[in-house]
This record gives structure tokens, C-alpha cells and sequence, in this order.
């Protein structure tokens, strides 16, 4: 089995998550939006330096993607890419203090289980 395929799928699903929460923290530091195609709103999301470092994690993310579609089945590979809801979570729990209930804990395992079970046979 190689390393590097299974390397680059989950570097795509942290980056995946940590890019949601990137998003958050920048459109938090905005605030509510009023208009969203406003050349003053684009200024200000554009500008926000958590969402470009956002928007370059989501462009790594997309060529390692890529990447890892030439080296593993797409079948295989992106139904395990749920597991970047579980990063998301975790991550908005942590560091942006959402309240995040129990409820939607048994759902983060249930992806956590559903993906086990896609990778068992591989």
C-alpha cells in the first residue's frame, strides 16, 4: 500500500475543514452582509486575511485533489471527504466557541462511522 495517495486524501480533508472555519472567522470579523455583489461588500471580503489565506487552502486543497483523483478511485475517495464536517465541527467547537449539541455530536459519528466502512474494504 502507498503512503502518498492516502497522504494527500487526508491533507484534502483538513484543509477542507480548517478552510470552513477560515471562512467563518473572516465573515464574522465582517459581520452580517447586507448585499453580497456590492463592490464595497466584494472589497471587504477579498481583503479579510483569513479568507484569502481561506481561498489559497481551498486552491492547495483543489490540486491535491486532483492529484489524488489520479491515484485512487473517485468512488473511494469522496465519499471520506464527509470527514471534513467532522474537522469543521471540532474546529468551530474549539476555536470559534459554537455550541455544538449532542445531537449533532452522534452525527459527526455516524460520518466517522459511514467512512470506516467505506475504508474497510480498500
Amino acid at each position: 500500500m502507498r503512503l502518498l495517495p492516502y497522504t494527500i486524501l487526508a491533507t484534502c480533508i483538513l484543509l477542507g475543514g480548517t478552510t470552513q472555519v477560515l471562512f467563518k472567522m473572516g465573515m464574522n470579523s465582517i459581520g452580517p452582509l447586507e448585499e453580497l455583489l456590492s463592490f464595497k461588500t466584494m472589497i471587504m471580503i477579498f481583503a479579510n486575511k483569513y479568507i484569502l489565506a481561506g481561498l489559497m487552502m481551498y486552491a492547495v486543497s483543489s490540486m491535491l485533489w486532483l492529484l489524488g483523483l489520479s491515484m485512487l478511485d473517485v468512488s473511494f475517495m469522496y465519499p471520506l471527504l464527509s470527514l471534513a464536517y467532522v474537522v469543521t465541527t471540532i474546529l468551530a467547537f474549539m476555536l470559534l466557541n459554537e455550541p455544538v449539541r449532542t445531537t449533532r455530536w452522534i452525527g459527526v459519528v455516524l460520518v466517522v462511522l459511514g467512512s470506516i466502512l467505506i475504508g474497510i474494504n480498500r
